[in-house]
């Protein structure tokens, strides 16, 4: 079973290889840099409904905003490297770069979550320990 702070990693590590990059920026702006759900929204084109769920998610995950905060501060801009996988192929149809399957959008994540879990895993252990090597880095400076 993953801890809370592997679960929001492996949350935004599925975004971004399902192409949604937008959404980890977005959560991103609000948490690090205290931008409202409304500015949010505009800026990456989600509606602040979509940004609060968003929202809601991680600090349920993480049990507090404070400790979202700390860890997106450190994380995101590691797993906002990672190249997506998915392809769109029109408004509703995209197709998954590894296994060349094509499916709507929608669940597309469901896909890389349940058909790559393996690279899922191989990107978490990766942020994970540059995560914990940036931290220390920086306890010691």
């Amino acid at each position: 079973m993953r801890s809370s702070t592997e679960a929001v990693l492996e949350y935004l590590i599925i975004k971004v290889l399902a192409g949604r990059d937008n959404i980890v920026r977005a959560v991103h702006d609000y948490f690090v840099n205290s931008v409202s759900p409304s500015s949010v929204a505009i800026r990456y084109s989600l509606s602040k409904h979509q940004v609060r769920g968003y929202i809601q998610r991680i600090v349920e995950k993480t049990g507090s905003v404070v400790k979202a905060r700390v860890l997106l501060k450190h994380a995101i801009p590691i797993i906002l490297k990672i190249k997506p996988i998915v392809k769109e192929i029109n408004g509703h149809i995209a197709r998954c770069g590894l296994c060349g399957e094509e499916l709507p959008s929608q669940i597309m994540e469901d896909h890389i979550r349940k058909r790559h879990a393996g690279l899922i895993d191989e990107y978490l252990e990766s942020t994970v320990e540059i995560i914990k090597k940036n931290i220390t880095l920086s306890r010691n400076s």
